[in-house]
């Protein structure tokens, strides 16, 4: 089946923060601003015992650096549903089965307010009409427009991995207000919580100073810290042989430092970020920097994944014909249970990659979801990015590839 296996170049997946799209030039790497608390027992939660040990997790807020976020154009803050005029009869009879009034529905479709171009008819909800929808319209109406192109906001809305607005807001400084209106504009996309109102939330700003502090508060990315219990209980040689990928790779550089770890009285565990080969070492939890924006484009998912074991980024892994290329040349099929390292393709019904991940242990999986360079690397539950690409609706499956060699380019 994936003889001719086909990488889909990824459109920036967080475009529910859309104009971090037209951004050309930004920051440098620059140290992510996060929120993160003294690592309390409490609220961490562990792995599953396996070969690579036991991690102890904790999750955090990672935000878009302010020097980045101010260079990105900030959104218009008039709603606009793009919808193929083929396509504008269905749409205006989903609308028509809504308990929606007449009043509210009426100014959406009336010839003067709608403009087509290019075969797209532009709507223009009113802010009344985005309130009064229940959850289960916006649910369906919502579905809808992420199915037509254009509609980035609703393609890829901002999601609340956590379950709760409250807890993804929580310590961001946002107005109570504006907080609850999140809350009420939000709606499950499968068995997760989603927001694509950011326009509306926006028109709700006192003062630009307000609409540019809500626009960095949107960048708001969760992840975790994942921490390697060590101790002389430890089962050092099994966990050196994961970690190295039973290839001895990194094994010379690993071993000491496990060693001094479990031997050090109080101390039990590593951060995984030393166990990382060195270049996700060097990106993780930072964003996309000056050196990209001489490139055709920005890392992705595919170039992040590819590159994993290389000391030096290939470049040539923007193209989706040579990453295509790479995966069917140099790794072999998999399937579970994964090993550190492998690559996970997320597999549409058509047979194209659109994501893919890096397996490291348990559930846990280093990923960067999309060319955004707005968007991080980060350490992500692959439940979570399941649901985020749509998995759980049965939108596509998980195909896992690792490497004949263990690593693409020698340093």
């Amino acid at each position: 089946m994936f003889a001719a296996l086909h990488i889909l170049t990824p459109s920036p997946f967080a475009k529910a923060v859309t104009w971090i799209a037209l951004i050309i030039a930004l920051s440098a790497i620059a140290p992510v601003q996060a929120q993160e608390d003294a690592l309390p027992k409490e609220r961490s939660f562990f792995t599953k015992q396996g070969p690579w040990g036991k991690l102890q997790c904790y999750y955090f807020y990672l935000e878009a650096p302010e020097n980045v976020v101010s260079r990105a154009p900030t959104p218009d803050t008039q709603t606009r549903w793009r919808i193929p005029e083929e396509a504008l009869s269905e749409f205006e009879a989903l609308i028509s089965n809504t308990e929606l009034t007449n009043d509210v529905v009426s100014p959406l479709f009336n010839p003067r307010g709608v403009i087509r171009r290019n075969g797209i008819a532009n709507l223009f909800p009113s802010g009344a009409l985005i309130e009064a929808l229940s959850e289960p319209e916006r649910q369906r109406i919502y579905a809808k427009l992420a199915s037509y192109p254009h509609n980035e906001f609703y393609e890829f809305p901002i999601f609340f991995l956590g379950g709760d607005v409250e807890e993804w807001a929580q310590g961001s400084g946002l107005r109570p207000e504006l907080v609850t209106t999140i809350r009420q504009l939000s709606y499950h996309r499968g068995e997760t919580l989603a927001f694509s109102d950011i326009p509306f939330l926006l028109s709700l700003a006192k003062t630009n100073s307000e609409a540019q502090f809500i626009k960095k508060k949107l960048t708001r990315t969760r992840t975790l810290i994942a921490r390697l219990e060590l101790n002389p209980q430890s089962n050092i040689q099994e966990m050196l042989d994961y970690w190295s990928t039973g290839l001895n790779l990194r094994r010379k550089e690993l071993e000491p430092l496990f060693q001094a770890t479990a031997a050090m009285s109080g101390m039990e565990h590593l951060d995984l970020l030393h166990v990382l080969p060195a270049l996700p070492r060097k990106l993780l939890y930072t964003f996309p920097g000056d050196d990209f924006t001489t490139h055709i484009r920005f890392p992705d998912c595919h170039w992040t994944t590819l590159n994993f074991f290389n000391f030096t980024a290939q470049d040539y892994y923007l193209d989706s014909h040579l990453a295509s290329s790479a995966v069917l040349e140099n790794f072999q099929q998999v399937e579970a249970p994964y090993r550190f390292g492998d690559v996970l393709m997320f597999i549409n019904p058509q047979g194209n990659a659109f994501h893919s991940c890096i397996y490291l242990a348990d559930d846990l999986v280093y990923t960067k979801n999309g060319a955004n360079p707005l968007v991080p690397w980060t350490l992500l539950e692959l439940p979570d990015l399941q649901k985020m690409y749509n998995l759980d609706l049965g939108q596509g499956f998980i195909q896992g590839y690792r490497h004949k060699q263990g690593r693409l380019v020698d340093p």
